[in-house]
C-alpha cells in the first residue's frame, strides 16, 4: 500500500504528481489484482497524517486503467501495460464486469 505524507488534499495532489509513475504502477497493479480476484474495492494508499484511505471502487476500474496507461508507457512498465490493455479490452467488451 502506498503511504502519503500529505497533511491535506492540496499536498496530496502535489505529492501524487511528484510520485506519478510509482502511483500509476501501484494503482494499476492493484486494480488488475482486484479484477483477477473478483474484489469490488481496492485500497491503494493511505494518508497517514490525516488517517484517510485512498481507494478505487469497481465501477471506476476501467477509467483508472485507461487514465494511467500513458504513464505506464512513459515509465516503460511494458508488462503492466500489456496486462492493463488486456483488462481494458475485456471491460469495454463486457461492462458488467465492473
Amino acid at each position: 500500500m502506498l503511504e502519503f505524507n500529505a497533511n491535506n488534499l492540496e499536498e496530496l495532489e502535489i505529492e501524487a504528481r511528484e510520485r506519478a509513475y510509482e502511483v500509476s504502477a501501484y494503482v494499476v497493479a492493484g486494480v488488475i489484482k482486484a479484477l483477477e480476484n473478483g474484489v469490488d474495492k481496492v485500497i491503494v494508499g493511505i494518508l497517514k497524517n490525516v488517517d484517510l484511505d485512498l481507494s478505487v471502487d469497481k465501477s471506476k476500474y476501467l477509467e483508472v486503467l485507461e487514465t494511467n496507461l500513458f504513464r505506464l508507457e512513459e515509465a516503460e512498465e511494458y508488462e503492466l501495460c500489456k496486462e492493463a490493455i488486456i483488462w481494458i479490452k475485456k471491460l469495454r467488451k463486457n461492462p458488467k464486469q465492473t
